[in-house]
């Protein structure tokens, strides 16, 4: 796994290099697409299909601009058209010894699994894209990855973290979160550190709480997993799962209270955490730390919730408080254009997709997906706004990044900072919600 930050300066940050020193380690000729990535942007109204023009090199995406994650499927258009247009901005990318512009062109799926794959058969098939852009959603996502693999055409997936997703044999999917698993492992991590600096007892209750869906599961093997191989720090006190969208989490927190935990931990969407933590508020629960899993910071949930989500920590693919240039100049970028403060990682992961396609597209020099896919199998880009600063797909894992997860906590005033690991921390979490 990836280390947050490699080396330390007077505030705990990695220290800032000048962009002419970004360089991927194995795959030199990605130089130029760095390069470009870091260019002006050239900032311009997002539709349907948006960037190049008549020649311009196209990919795709499907996406939930409507129905139930319809909030989530407008974070990632936003992102990945702040991709595109940096690099139309900078002159566009070198294709077959021309330098076309990128046409990002994409369809609404509605949030529904059953026409998202349809709906990346006509990119490819009558659009003719030469590589895809993912949905947002575990379900959506394991939908659409039939379509890639089958058809042979690259996939860069920025809205699902399972690993059933990456399936053996796979050579078309290139994933750009860490496993689900990793927001378990790196909260109890977290635990582990604040017991050894003496903040939490030894061995803490752990109550577990997860979804019944495929992401839920993976939550729960990372948690339970550490339990077993940390008996002296940690113990399970419940096990318990809930349904999806489910539309009362009473009986679930009731539950939680009888145990009489130390920690509360849930791996819950958005819709179900909403309603979870509304039903903890009111049956007046308290824990040494709570976590939804990667929920917490979201404007969304500080609008629906308020002060009442102070104090929750979560383990995130990527937050505002990172101190990378690369994560300083999107947030701006992406500020100044879709307004602000961007407080989810949505559209921060979906831009780091959308730039590591084109990244492999320029490395490839070509259109053609078998050469794309080559070039995302080399990638190794060092100025990526991921925690640990690295954007590459290992052979190992099936093309899924393995870098290392942050845990923030939300902040009475509505921010977040960062509380592990302690080479990145911006001051001590506040334990007691």
């Amino acid at each position: 796994m990836v280390p947050l930050v490699r080396r330390r300066v007077d505030r705990g940050f990695a220290a800032p290099r000048a962009a002419s020193d970004f360089r991927p380690r194995r795959l030199r000729r990605l130089a130029a697409p760095v390069a470009a990535l870091t260019g002006a942007l050239t900032l311009g109204f997002l539709g349907g299909s948006c960037g190049g023009g008549e020649g311009a090199l196209r990919i795709g995406a499907a996406l939930p601009l409507s129905g139930k994650h319809a909030n989530v499927g407008g974070f990632f258009r936003n992102g990945y058209q702040l991709a595109v247009d940096e690099v139309n901005g900078a002159g566009g990318v070198m294709v077959d010894g021309v330098r076309q512009q990128i046409e990002l062109r994409v369809y609404d799926d509605k949030s529904d699994a059953s026409i998202s794959p349809s709906l990346l058969e006509r990119l490819i098939a009558v659009d003719g894209v030469a590589a895809l852009l993912s949905s947002y959603s575990t379900p959506l996502v394991q939908a659409q990855v039939i379509v890639p693999m089958r058809r042979g055409v690259p996939f860069v997936n920025a809205g699902g973290a399972s690993q059933t997703i990456f399936r053996e044999g796979n050579e078309w999917v290139f994933g750009v979160l860490s496993p689900v698993e990793s927001l378990a492992t790196t909260t109890l991590e977290w635990l582990a550190w604040e017991q050894a600096q003496g903040r939490l007892k030894r061995p803490l209750r752990v109550a577990l709480v997860w979804q019944n869906t495929d992401h839920g599961r993976e939550y729960r093997t990372g948690v339970t997993r550490m339990v077993e191989q940390n008996p002296d720090r940690f113990e399970l006190v419940l096990d318990e799962s809930f349904e999806h969208l489910s539309s009362d989490h009473t009986s679930l927190i009731v539950k939680v209270r009888s145990v009489e935990a130390d920690v509360f931990l849930s791996d819950a969407h958005e819709p179900d955490f909403l309603l979870q933590h509304r039903a903890y508020v009111e049956q007046g629960l308290f824990h040494l730390a709570v976590s939804y899993g990667a929920r917490g910071p979201e404007r969304s949930v500080r609008e629906g919730l308020g002060r009442r989500v102070a104090n929750l920590v979560s383990a995130q693919w990527w937050t505002r408080a990172l101190p990378y240039p690369r994560s300083r100049t999107f947030t701006e970028a992406y500020e100044d254009r879709f307004g602000g403060p961007v407080t989810e990682y949505y559209p921060a992961i979906a831009y780091e997709a959308a730039r590591g396609l084109i990244a492999g597209i320029e490395a490839a020099g070509s259109s053609d997906p078998a050469a794309i896919r080559d070039a995302l199998m080399a990638l190794d880009v060092d100025d990526s706004l991921l925690p640990g600063g690295r954007l590459h797909f290992p052979e190992e894992s099936r093309y899924q990044i393995r870098n290392q997860c942050v845990i923030v906590q939300n902040l009475e005033n509505g921010g977040v900072r960062i509380v592990y690991p302690p080479e990145a921390a911006e001051g001590p979490a506040y334990l007691g919600v």
